[in-house]
């Protein structure tokens, strides 16, 4: 039996067991040690899709790697590129990826389970994404991770890579009038979600270490600023906060990093006008209170002769009053 099969094997009975993260823990040390596997592949084990469920992550499984994670057998990178790897956001095609699952899955029957044809990906995973996003983004908050330069540099390569996945998705998905409605509500969710990942990353003192000296990969800083002037528009309508500190990022830090070019420039031109509009920061004072028409029928006549009887220390009488104007009224 390979490595990957002893986890997979692993996997499937914690599973089937609902195993406790506590006990999880303990075997997986145990595991380890005799099919070590490199934090790709056990990435990979965990989140991909299996014969048994295409669906949806099962929900103890953003819990296992919870505790992979303490115990220092996977890292960020490696998780956010296996996510990506299996998502549903990569199905930009839904009727040819989803007959193509179809017909992978017609085929490949064998008895009772069928095989997940190469390239699979879940049928909605937006739930777990969005968890896991906000999990990853305390990791790097706290200063939990990264943990070195290399490691840094692989996230920011991955988080560029995760805008480029949402963006196209995101903008199909709001061009479909017909789009599902609770559908809908998880991709901004998980794009939210996303976002506030995207924040953590760049305000990392070690990511923005690697930016500045230049020891991430060439053009790094330059293709973040493009991904960036692409996300924040589609982000500001789900998390405006998120939108404005990342379009604050873009524009006044990363300039100092990188230049940005004149398509750019011109494009943050707009963003800025919608972050930084007056209608925005408009205060109650400068709101335009339109004058209420004058009633001149007679019930509006009424409603004024009634509210000059209504008051607290109206004359002895008033509901004869009352009485008399609406026979004058009337």
């Amino acid at each position: 039996m390979s490595a990957v099969q002893a986890w997979a094997k692993f996997l499937s009975h914690s599973l089937a067991t609902r195993l406790d993260p506590e006990t999880f823990e303990s075997y997986v040390q145990i595991l380890s040690t005799k099919h070590a596997l490199s934090p790709a592949k056990i990435s990979d084990v965990f989140l991909r899709p299996t014969e048994d469920n295409d669906a949806t992550l099962d929900p103890r499984i953003p819990r296992y790697l919870q505790s992979l994670l303490r115990l220092e057998l996977l890292d960020l990178p490696a998780i956010l590129k296996a996510l990506q790897k299996y998502s549903t956001f990569g199905v930009q095609d839904g009727d040819v990826d989803m007959k193509d699952a179809e017909d992978a899955g017609e085929e490949n029957q064998v008895g009772k389970h069928k095989r997940v044809h190469k390239g699979a990906r879940w049928a909605n995973s937006y739930a777990a994404e969005e968890m896991l996003f906000y999990r990853m983004a305390k990791h790097i908050s706290s200063g939990t991770s990264p943990k070195n330069s290399q490691e840094a540099v692989e996230v920011l390569l991955a988080s560029i890579q995760w805008m480029d996945l949402v963006t196209p998705a995101l903008q199909k998905a709001h061009e479909i009038l017909n789009l599902d409605g609770h559908k809908h509500a998880e991709i901004n969710a998980t794009t939210m979600a996303l976002g506030t990942l995207i924040v953590a990353v760049v305000d990392n003192s070690l990511i923005l270490k690697i930016l500045s000296k230049g020891t991430a990969p060439k053009g790094t800083g330059k293709e973040l600023s493009k991904t960036l002037a692409s996300f924040v528009p589609l982000l500001l309508q789900i998390s405006p906060q998120s939108a404005a500190r990342l379009e604050l990022f873009r524009t006044q830090i990363l300039v100092t990093i990188e230049p940005i070019d004149k398509k750019e420039i011109a494009a943050s031109k707009e963003i800025d006008e919608m972050l930084g509009s007056e209608e925005i920061e408009l205060g109650i004072e400068s709101i335009v209170v339109a004058d209420l028409p004058v009633m001149n029928s007679r019930a509006g006549l009424y409603v004024y002769l009634n509210s000059l009887v209504s008051l607290p220390a109206r004359p002895r009488g008033s509901t004869n009053f009352r009485i008399a104007c609406w026979k004058t009224l009337n």
